[in-house]
């Protein structure tokens, strides 16, 4: 047998090895690909989730509490209705506070392009 023949042989082996190679680890991440998507439909959806009320999900019960006394009739999101309408007495004075320079940086230099 020639040496063109044995090149032949040895490389449409390699190839047909690779090939196999190829399929097994598709089929084997794609095995694990289902499992991790079943795992998250699982997860996130649930009959029960439908009625949690996301934004105290994650919270123990000291924090509910402290989220309870922050969200108080008494201050409120202020819209941007009630900062430029006619109730502004309404709107809480630290809205229009001034920003303490103390805490801003000023950026000095020239700028160089590259």
């Amino acid at each position: 047998m020639g040496p063109e023949y044995i090149v032949a042989i040895v490389t449409g082996g390699v190839f047909l090895i690779l090939l196999f190679s190829f399929f097994i680890v598709y089929a084997v991440r794609r095995s694990n690909y289902k499992k991790f998507q079943k795992q998250l439909d699982e997860a996130y959806l649930g009959g029960n989730l439908a009625k949690m009320e996301y934004d105290f999900a994650g919270y123990d019960e000291e924090t509910e509490r402290i989220l309870a006394r922050l969200n108080t009739d008494t201050e409120k999101q202020v819209t941007i209705d009630d900062v430029l309408g006619d109730n502004k007495a309404s709107v809480p004075e630290e809205v229009f506070a001034k920003i303490d320079s103390e805490g801003l940086e000023e950026i000095t230099g020239k700028y160089k392009p590259e």
